[in-house]
């Protein structure tokens, strides 16, 4: 039945600024709006969409603590350590610095600009 994922689609509450912070990732827009954004990097489709409603508690990056729902973006690059060091250059902050998983990943953590947790994975060779 399903075929793939088609696009995710994430609250915000400013659609230029969430723009402009996905596009220091590589995003490119399709489409913008005052209340909404389609953006697209590699394989990945992000919908933007303007919230009203008000900012949710940030949810941690110990994923578990939070609650039930969905809990993050998770984007796979080549190489973590220079995409961060990339971004650090633009302005971005990382909160979790990378670092190798027991999962199979070296990784890293920072968040958009209304607070979503945001991870960047280099998957390990097996």
């Amino acid at each position: 039945m399903i075929r793939g994922l088609d696009n995710i689609g994430v609250a915000v509450s400013d659609v230029r600024r969430a723009v402009s912070f996905y596009q220091l990732l590589g995003f490119q827009p399709d489409s913008v709006t005052e209340d909404s954004a389609f953006l697209r990097a590699g394989g990945v489709a992000l919908y933007l969409f303007r919230t009203e409603a008000p900012p949710q508690p940030f949810r941690s990056f110990d994923l578990t603590g939070n609650p039930v729902g969905l809990d993050h973006l998770s984007f796979r690059v080549d190489d973590v350590d220079a995409a961060c060091a990339a971004l650090r250059d633009l302005g971005v902050t990382i909160e979790r610095s990378p670092r190798d998983y027991e999962w199979g990943a070296r990784a890293a953590c920072l968040r958009d600009p209304d607070g979503n947790c945001i991870w960047l994975l280099q998957r390990r060779s097996p």
